[in-house]
């Protein structure tokens, strides 16, 4: 081929090129999209390589990966031929036939990464290939494949040349099969390939990986440290079915374990630990234990090491910290098996430990235990009001008629909290709004705020009534109860309060419910309340008009350059935005990238010729998200 006459376009090279592509003739369009390839913008090579792999014919393709003086195109052949995906596999399998051994080993590289199982049998044939490269890449190619089939044609190469022995060990390591394990076994003492024999059998896994892996530890005899060898034993052991009846390990396998419990490298000691525990019970349980809670964090959950630990229920139950939530993570494993007393412990510690919530409501699903409803509505008492109460309400549904006998045993329980448990737990919404009427005054909102999710409660309260006697005290509840349930008849007092006292729930009610009558009380807030501006621009961009976009101009004229407001202003016009297509093309020459990428979504939208320039100049944006977006918005 030809090289081109100039290989590196410039920005608004590729620009013009990506507007002019779609009219052009199918030659030109090739020749176009060479020369896009060519820039150094991962936005805009991408663009070109997936136009590229819909119109660019297979045979110019192949001439890409022939090119020995252009390794920008032969990458690009090698990319569009993956892009292409399933379509690509015979042109690339013909090309294993290639004389170029350079061409036939990119098209065993794009083979591997298509993983596409048709390619099995060629990939065979490349394992006589008299180029080392290509053997080596098709022996990985073969393994990331996963078809066990091919192990008697990678079993040779573990006797061949360092390279290529590398890639059958890890290739076999991938493959995953059992088969493989007494291959890989011999190459464990093997000074070279030793450790990535011990790795790829770790990979393998069960029983027999385990056995092969043992016995060359302690025993020693691979060139494998410590931390990295109990690591794999460790991942190898917990994924045993049922490693606690393994059968006889190698002598004093256990007893050098528990040394290493007080090795100085904590990635000794935690493997050394997990292999211990997933063996089953032993002298040094408990220094196990510590060794794994001094090396973690709640959020790691329970460790797989403990996954057959029934014996350790009640021990973990019973200690403080992280292991009480390993014991109610386990409980949900052996729910039969729980003891009574460490249960009710940890169900009595949730209440100032909320971390230990989510492991407890995993476990309620299976536990069932004489006295547990009064053990958890103690627990949902203790408490604070919200979110953690809430969590407990399923199982309390679950078990409505022993809910009930708790409650009706519990004379301190407090009226409102009665009451929202009575709801939640099959009390008509008629009397649930009724029995709420009856409650003091400063009670309600407390208890309507837990409630508002019941269907047809809101509508039954006397929204008007109270917003006229006590607004303070009912104007947010009255606000997020209109915008919940669409309670368009509270806008009027709504409204009445906005211009008053204006909240955050009120703005967000009277955007929710899209109310064009509280624009001019909206415009006013954003001058008045800083505090409430963001949401009060939000909410102009919910209801729009022209009323609500001319606000919305007048914030972006008067922040548009601060960070936050700047960003919100536009965001909230662009959420409304109808022929404001000149402010967003102002937009594209903003300092903030976000605020650019709010002007080129705005302009594609758009779609008018007359944005062209500005979502050319995004396209060269320094920020890939925006210059992608202005580059689609252009090839559309």
């Amino acid at each position: 081929m030809e090289p081109a006459v100039n290989p590196t376009p410039s920005w608004d090279e590729c620009v013009e090129l990506l507007d002019r592509l779609p009219s052009m003739p199918l030659d030109t369009r090739v020749e176009a999209l060479e020369r896009l390839v060519r820039n150094p913008s991962p936005g805009i090579r991408e663009q070109a390589l997936r136009l590229g792999a819909a119109v660019i014919p297979d045979a110019r393709v192949t001439e890409y990966l022939r090119d020995p003086d252009d390794a920008v195109l032969r990458s690009a052949g090698s990319e569009i031929f993956r892009l292409r995906g399933l379509r690509s596999l015979p042109v690339v399998v013909e090309l294993l036939r290639d004389s170029d051994a350079d061409v036939v080993l990119q098209a065993v590289l794009i083979l591997d990464r298509l993983r596409d199982p048709r390619a099995l049998e060629p990939l065979h044939a490349m394992l006589a290939h008299p180029n080392p490269n290509v053997r080596q890449e098709a022996i990985l190619a073969i393994g990331r494949l996963g078809d066990g089939r091919s192990i008697p044609h990678l079993i040779p190469f573990l006797d061949a040349d360092f390279w290529v022995q590398m890639a059958a060990v890890q290739a076999l390591g991938d493959l995953r099969s059992p088969e493989a394990v007494p291959h890989l076994a011999r190459c464990l003492t093997d000074p070279l390939v030793g450790s990535l024999a011990a790795e790829a059998l770790a990979r393998i896994g069960g029983e027999p990986a385990f056995r092969a892996l043992a016995a060359h530890w302690p025993a020693g005899g691979v060139e494998i440290d410590d931390e990295t060898m109990l690591g794999l034993l460790a991942h190898v052991l917990e994924g045993l079915p049922r490693p606690e009846e393994m059968g006889e390990l190698p002598g004093g396998f256990r007893e050098a374990l528990s040394a290493r419990l007080h090795d100085r490298s904590a990635e000794v000691r935690v493997a050394a630990a997990r292999c211990l525990l997933v063996l089953g019970p032993s002298p040094w349980d408990g220094a196990a234990l510590r060794t794994l809670t001094d090396s973690r964090q709640m959020a790691a959950g329970r460790p797989a090491a403990l996954a057959h630990r029934r014996d350790l229920v009640a021990t973990l139950l019973d200690t403080p910290g992280e292991p009480r939530a390993w014991g109610l993570q386990l409980t949900s494993r052996f729910p039969g098996e729980v003891p009574t007393a460490s249960f009710f412990a940890a169900v009595r510690e949730a209440a100032g430990h909320q971390e230990l919530l989510p492991p407890l409501l995993q476990a309620l699903e299976k536990v069932r235990l004489p006295g547990l409803l009064e053990a958890l509505l103690d627990l949902y008492l203790r408490l604070p009001a919200g979110g953690a109460r809430e969590a407990l309400i399923p199982t309390f549904q679950a078990h409505m008629e022993e809910t009930r006998t708790a409650m009706a045993a519990r004379p301190d329980l407090e009226p409102a909290d009665r009451l929202v448990l009575s709801a939640l737990l099959g009390l008509s919404v008629a009397e649930t709004a009724r029995a709420i009427l009856d409650l003091d005054p400063p009670l309600r909102p407390g208890v309507i705020s837990r409630l508002m999710r019941l269907e047809g409660l809101a509508h039954l309260l006397p929204w008007d009534e109270w917003l006229a006697a006590a607004p303070e005290l009912y104007a947010a509840l009255a606000a997020e109860a209109a915008a919940r349930c669409g309670l368009r008849g509270l806008l009027p007092a709504l409204r009445a309060r906005l211009e008053t006292a204006p909240s955050l729930a009120l703005v967000r009610a009277v955007g929710a419910l899209e109310d064009r009558e509280a624009v001019p009380a909206l415009a006013r807030c954003l001058e008045s309340r800083r505090d409430l501006r963001a949401a009060v621009l939000e909410s102009l961009g919910c209801i729009g008009g022209p009323e609500a976009r001319a606000a919305l101009h007048a914030a972006v004229r008067a922040w548009g350059v601060r960070p936050e407001e700047g960003r919100a202003a536009y965001k909230a016009l662009a959420a409304c935005a109808s022929g404001d297509d000149e402010t967003f093309r102002d937009a594209a020459a903003h300092t903030d990238w976000q605020v650019r990428m709010i002007a080129a979504e705005v302009l594609a939208r758009s779609g008018r010729p007359e944005n062209n320039a500005a979502l050319a100049q995004l396209a060269g944006d320094p920020v890939p998200a925006v210059a992608h977006r202005a580059l689609a918005a252009l090839a559309a």
